[in-house]
Parts: structure tokens; sequence; C-alpha cells
């Protein structure tokens, strides 16, 4: 996978979350959570829930990717309001911004796998009512 296929591939995802830039075997790795998210399905209804649902209208701030043969780093600023049910929290209706990172590998136009990094604590603190004003 050539550097130019790797950097549309990573564009287009952060562009449109959708399942079409997954592989069908793809690992997601959520570094706050135990285990990965597996498999196109799963990704896709994962980031399906986190963008459409839980904080609807998100988006990436300020992103950057450097992006080699079949590999890519991103970091950027999660921005979005939670208006929806979150692991099992119900919607506070706050704003967070979070600083992101994640490292994706590319094969044939898809991501195969991918790590995401992030303070899942300021997430929380965030949320939380003491956190920050809605």
């Amino acid at each position: 996978m050539s550097v130019d296929e790797t950097g549309r591939v990573l564009s287009a995802y952060f562009t449109d979350h959708g399942g079409q830039w997954l592989a069908e075997s793809i690992e997601f790795h959520d570094m706050s959570q135990p285990e990965p998210y597996r498999g196109r399905d799963q990704v896709g209804a994962w980031l399906h829930h986190f963008y459409e649902e839980a904080f609807p209208g998100a988006r990436a701030e300020q992103p950057r990717l450097v992006v080699g043969d079949g590999i890519g780093a991103a970091d950027w600023v999660f921005r979005g309001r939670h208006l929806g049910s979150l692991m099992g929290e119900a919607p506070t209706g706050r704003v967070v911004e979070v600083p992101m990172a994640a490292i994706y590998e590319v094969d044939g136009g898809e991501i195969v796998r991918a790590r995401l990094y992030y303070d899942s604590a300021s997430l929380a603190r965030q949320l939380s009512p003491a956190g920050a004003a809605p």
C-alpha cells in the first residue's frame, strides 16, 4: 500500500467514519477498554453509536495525519456534546474536548487495525456534574 493510498484512506475515514473504510477482519483497540472491538460489524456499530448517538455531530478538530507505507498516525481534539447514552451513562448535555491519538494499519484500501489512545479519566471528569458546565 503506497503512502498516497494510505493517506487517502485515512483522510476519508476522518471525514466519514463509515464502514466502507474498515476491513472485514478489523481489530479496533480502544486502549481504555479491556478488549478490542473485532470485525467490521462490531467496529462499525461502535463508531455509529459513538458519533451518531452518544455524541451526534461530534468532530475531530485540528486533525494531523502522518502517513507511511500502509501505516498512519493521527492526533486530534475530539469535540462533541453528550446527547446519548455512553457505556450505560445517561446523556449529560455537556460538551467535551478530549485530545486523542491513534495508529492505523491500512491494507488493500481498508483499515485493518487501529489503536486509539486518549485520557478516559479526562472524558469522565468532563461528563461529571462537577467537571464542566453544559
